[in-house]
């Protein structure tokens, strides 16, 4: 049983209902097998009035051999709103370039598609060597600049 969160009462009243109902923002579905944890819904990126989830396009992006790692987040964007930055780890000893990327996604709704693709040398990954999205987050707005630059994100 959650009674709320020691000493704020802010978090407390945004994840608890005046009937008890706690919020935890897990996004999942039930089956004839049980329940399935999907994502969580602060992670949904909204292009063009659409719902993404970035697992989704990370496990497109995946597919392809060159990929070691993959991290999908959301970011401002004045045309959709939000845009999506994929941010990709190319197996040692292999090359890809942003081209076949963004040709490899044409196999999925034009709204899922990154507008932008970065590659990394390190890839970012938390203690249980998971994708750390705060340190994505935290690089965004500077990718976002240099594209800019180029003439690109915005567009």
């Amino acid at each position: 049983m959650f009674k709320g969160y020691f000493g704020n009462e802010e978090a407390t009243k945004a994840v608890l209902s005046t009937e008890g109902i706690l919020y935890t923002g897990d996004l999942g579905y039930m089956d004839e097998k049980g329940l399935h944890l999907s994502g969580r819904r602060k992670f949904i990126i909204k292009p063009k009035g659409f719902q993404v989830f970035p697992p989704e396009v990370e496990d497109f992006i995946a597919e392809m051999p060159e990929v070691e790692f993959v991290g999908v987040i959301g970011a401002e964007h004045k045309i959709f709103t939000n845009g999506i930055v994929a941010y990709i780890k190319v197996h040692e000893g292999m090359t890809l370039m942003e081209e076949k990327v963004l040709e490899h996604c044409k196999g999925m709704a034009a709204y899922k598609r990154p507008s932008l693709v970065v590659f990394l040398e390190e890839f970012p990954l938390n203690r249980v060597a998971k994708t750390d999205y705060l340190a994505l987050k935290e690089r965004v707005d500077k990718d976002i600049e240099e594209a800019r630059a180029k003439g690109g994100w915005d567009t």
